[in-house]
């Protein structure tokens, strides 16, 4: 009997809600988690490990994924496939409360910050061990978070010019030259998961160039959670044994193995029993799996990611002299139809209203959707609950908010409820006045990674209609995943068609788009280009209580005038499990937490 845990219609706004919203603002003495993530936690911070019971053996959890990590070494990944193996190998000093993701918690350490947040004491929980038996101290802490800077690349982004200094082995102070609200919510990515230390560095590890660690951390692990990493088939295969030093509540499935999976194999291994658990069904096949007569017992979970799929359009015009003239990107701008993009892309996907995720503070939202909605009946199975449809006009509400600094004039004070409307004559007045006259702009893409099953290249083949109608020539230039990422990284797309997943549950991970950002830079948007905008993005960092949402919506409305991005859509992400799995849960981030599956 096919059974379906969470309908279709699961993919509104208070999913994304509950994926995302992380507090920027933590108090300045945290309350404890109910449940100890690592040996000896209690509420007071003494105490002795939490008894376990031997569990009966049961085969391995078998997970099915689409590999698109370079690395498992913690302070390197960003991929999705990756983040998740290092939540379940490393802990992190904060974390979020998965039944409210609005609170950042204790994980490792406890924290105080003084009332500016400049400053950040961390004190560890006390007799911590990591996978081999040994103690966590402030030097494990202290050699983490510094290689993670000395190593560049998102996690030294995310950190910043901090400062780290040892009090004593449980204590250290995390430093910064200016306001840092989002520092603990930070600190919770996997990316600064607490390395051993003494391990790594017997691996090649160092603060400094030269590391040599990352290629031993792609295939063994020096962590402190639930897992440890006992074999990794490279491109096939990672296998995870139980930690035995974990003090936790056991995980029930004692060992797991993720497998690299195509999003069409994914569906058809989750319905003959090879796989218990799939992460990237593609929409067409989650929708029709739903909606056919029954064959397997399969559980499908569709809800709205945090991830955003943007257009880039490179602001270098030594890359591209069009996409880097700005009546151009306004044309762009005016004559894409956002929401035809979106049902392209399937279904559950939404159209994004702005640069900051759906079901962050300061993330532009539409209208509440209707109490009930009709059910389609299906021959198996509960009602299957067809979202609302998206309005198709805007609905503006207003505010009062002054200009920042440094620009001529007021910023406009309307923010959008529903995606631009497509604006054809605009885009070819704004095509003349940029002197194009039809030379070919590349479309880059990765052909091989769908994005929650999404096919790019549908969406890309869309985008080129599109332009096409306005008088823009785009020529399609997909690539493997390797060769586009690299390109992407060094900023040499003239355009590019490409996805980003908040790297920690805050609104201000969305500055990753401001000038200088992470994302910026592959644009090539540095600082300085545009003053006013350094100003206010300036501003909304520092912003905080009740300021903070408007601020986020401010710096939004004036990226969607000058910024070198167009906001497409936030993709559903479909999951299934079988039925040796009841629960799946997600963490803040969109993926899921392996140890915590029942």
């Amino acid at each position: 009997m096919r059974r379906f845990r969470t309908p279709l219609a699961g993919v509104g706004v208070p999913v994304l809600t509950a994926l995302l919203l992380g507090a920027c603002t933590a108090t300045a003495q945290p309350t404890l988690p109910p449940t100890p993530s690592a040996a000896t936690a209690t509420a007071t911070g003494a105490g002795t490990p939490t008894p376990t019971t031997t569990p009966v053996e049961r085969p391995p959890l078998v997970v099915e994924t689409l590999f698109d990590f370079t690395s498992l070494d913690p302070s390197t990944v960003v991929e999705r496939s990756g983040r998740f193996v290092a939540d379940a190998v490393y802990e992190t000093l904060t974390t979020l409360d998965p039944k409210d993701p609005t609170t950042v918690r204790p994980g490792l350490a406890e924290w105080t910050t003084s009332p500016e947040r400049t400053w950040l004491t961390l004190r560890l929980r006390p007799n911590l061990t990591f996978s081999d038996g040994s103690h966590i101290t402030s030097d494990d802490v202290i050699y983490t978070l510094s290689r993670a800077r000395g190593l560049g690349g998102a996690a030294a982004q995310l950190l910043g010019p901090i400062s780290l200094t040892k009090v004593d082995n449980r204590t250290l102070t995390v430093t910064s030259p200016h306001t840092n609200f989002a520092l603990p919510a930070v600190l919770a990515n996997p990316a600064f998961g607490i390395l051993n230390a003494d391990v790594v560095k017997a691996n090649g590890g160092s603060v400094r160039p030269g590391d040599a660690a990352t290629t031993w951390l792609t295939s063994n692990s020096a962590g402190s959670g639930p897992y440890v990493i006992d074999r990794v088939e490279t491109g096939r295969s990672i296998t995870l044994k139980p930690n035995p030093n974990w003090a936790g509540e056991r995980p029930e499935f004692s060992d797991v193995i993720i497998r690299n999976a195509t999003p069409a194999r994914q569906a058809q291994d989750i319905e003959s029993g090879a796989a218990d658990i799939v992460l990237d069904l593609p929409p067409d096949r989650a929708d029709a799996m739903q909606l056919r007569p029954a064959v397997s017992s399969v559980a499908i979970t569709s809800q709205t990611s945090p991830s955003l799929a943007f257009l880039l359009l490179n602001d270098d015009q030594t890359v591209n002299g069009w996409t880097g003239n700005p009546d151009f990107v306004t044309a762009v701008r005016l004559g894409l139809d956002v929401q035809a993009i979106t049902e392209a892309a399937g279904a559950g996907a939404t159209p994004a209203l702005g640069l900051v995720p759906r079901g962050l503070p300061g993330a532009f939202e539409p209208p509440a959707p209707p109490p009930t909605s009709s059910p389609v009946p299906t021959t198996s199975g509960p009602p299957v609950t067809r979202p609302p449809t998206t309005p198709g006009t805007p609905t503006p509400t207003t505010s009062t908010t002054p200009a920042p600094i440094g620009t001529a004039a007021p910023i406009p004070t309307a923010t959008p409820t529903a995606p631009p409307v497509r604006d054809i004559a605009a885009a070819k007045a704004a095509l003349v006045r940029s002197g194009y006259r039809g030379a070919p702009i590349r479309l880059s893409y990765a052909s091989d990674r769908p994005v929650h099953g999404i096919d790019l290249g549908v969406v890309a083949r869309a985008i080129r209609t599109q332009l096409a109608q306005i008088g823009v020539r785009v020529t399609l230039a997909p690539a493997p995943m390797a060769k586009a990422l690299a390109d992407y990284e060094k900023g040499t797309n003239a355009m590019g068609l490409w996805s980003w997943t908040p790297e920690y549950v805050d609104a201000e991970a969305a500055l990753a788009f401001a000038p200088g950002g992470l994302v910026a830079n592959r644009a090539r948007w540095v600082r300085g280009v545009n003053s006013a905008m350094d100003e206010l993005t300036a501003e909304t960092r520092s912003s905080y209580g009740e300021d903070r949402p408007g601020a986020f919506a401010r710096w939004q409305l004036q990226m969607s005038e000058f910024g070198p991005f167009v906001p497409l859509f936030q993709p559903a992400a479909h999951h299934a499990h079988g039925d040796r799995v009841t629960e799946v849960p997600l963490t803040p981030l969109g993926t899921i937490d392996l140890a915590r599956v029942r």
